[in-house]
């Protein structure tokens, strides 16, 4: 049974300012700059100076750092088999199993990892280096790499079932076949740099975020094209809906959750909430299991809503530096956020419920 959301109304919305627990994940004196969870609920992050620690959630004194780029990560996921993946400004690649081990994916080089992704459905990884993309399987052996595209490749993702990878560069995004990437990719042009891309759970749709703070996507079936706009900021952070239904994301002072059902969002207002309009929401995370999404804000404050529901927001001020990571558990059951102070802060939905209850006797 997944978790419940905590039952608060309409009515209460920043009503409950709760401190979260904080975790010690592991001794050090440098930032966190990425977070990533792996399907076992295993930790990756990734260190301004380099390092990639990784462990349990529930035993921070047992993480394993490691050494894993001469500079910093500049992408970093969770593997298409557990453990992870990261690309950094040192022009290496590595796969960090759950215990640690590490694999070298790629070497040092001239040119830039900016993008990582994997596929748990095909136990693909793919790599942005410099204008190319480059494809892995599970055990981290090389299966090929595209020809170069129009400029740096700023974001790779795998269709659902992990075959196709779509590349972002200048221009629009290339949609290749991992399994031959030196045939001729299908382009979906638009104007204008793409700084990241996701692709629908469903298939459907491709979506990128703009260097002219926009989102732009596609209906791959006949590469029908749509603007999103009103962003304040460059949107590096989506998160699709459980039931793949909406496409949250940061880069405003309210979270945006666009509707893609049926033909897409065209035509239709976006469903939003949140209330600090000084400060811009840095990441969202979409709940695994429940219709609702949670988002970091650049003053390391958390709100949480309901998707299509007005006003259900739970407001959690947490304190510390700029957020840099946030992300659900496999379960739902416990939401974490990193800073770029190196601090690791983990909302537990069970307090939340607990304080909803006593709030209402309270009433």
């Amino acid at each position: 049974m997944p978790p419940e959301f905590p039952d608060f109304q309409p009515e209460d919305v920043y009503a409950d300012r709760l401190p979260p627990s904080r975790v010690d994940c592991y001794p050090q004196e440098a930032g966190i700059i990425a977070l990533a969870i792996d399907g076992r609920d295993r930790i990756g992050f990734a260190f301004d100076d380099g390092r990639i620690a990784v462990g349990g959630l529930d035993a921070p004194a047992e993480f394993v750092a490691l050494e894993g780029h001469d500079g910093v990560s500049l992408a970093l996921c969770a593997g298409p088999k557990g453990g992870f993946v990261s690309g950094g400004d040192d022009g290496r690649a590595v796969l960090i199993a759950a215990d640690g081990a590490l694999t070298e994916l790629q070497a040092p080089g001239k040119d830039w990892v900016h993008a990582v992704a994997a596929s748990p459905a095909s136990g693909l990884i793919a790599l942005g280096v410099g204008k190319t993309a480059r494809v892995f399987d599970a055990a981290g052996k090389a299966l090929g790499s595209t020809a170069p595209v129009a400029s740096a490749v700023t974001g790779v993702a795998f269709n659902p079932k992990g075959k196709r990878i779509a590349v972002a560069h200048y221009g629009g995004v290339s949609l290749w076949y991992a399994g031959g990437l030196t045939g001729t990719p299908k382009l979906l042009p638009w104007k204008g740099s793409h700084v990241s891309v996701t692709w629908s759970p469903d298939g459907r749709f491709v979506v990128t975020g703009t260097q002219d703070k926009e989102l732009h996507g596609w209906r791959v079936e006949d590469e029908v094209d749509m603007r999103m706009s009103g962003y304040a900021a460059k949107v590096k952070s989506f998160s699709w809906s459980a039931d793949e239904r909406w496409l949250a994301c940061s880069g405003s002072p309210l979270v945006t959750a666009w509707d893609f059902i049926g033909k897409g969002p065209m035509g239709r207002p976006p469903h939003q909430f949140g209330g600090a309009e000084e400060f811009l929401a840095t990441h969202v995370a979409a709940h695994p299991k429940l219709p609702v999404v949670a988002a970091a804000f650049e003053d390391g404050r958390i709100e949480m809503g309901r998707f299509a529901v007005e006003g259900q927001v739970l407001m959690k001020e947490v304190g510390g530096g700029l957020p840099t990571g946030l992300a659900w558990t496999a379960d739902g059951g416990r939401l974490l956020m990193t800073t770029e102070d190196g601090e690791f802060f983990v909302v537990d939905l069970e307090d939340l419920k607990v304080a909803a209850k006593e709030q209402k006797k309270r009433k």
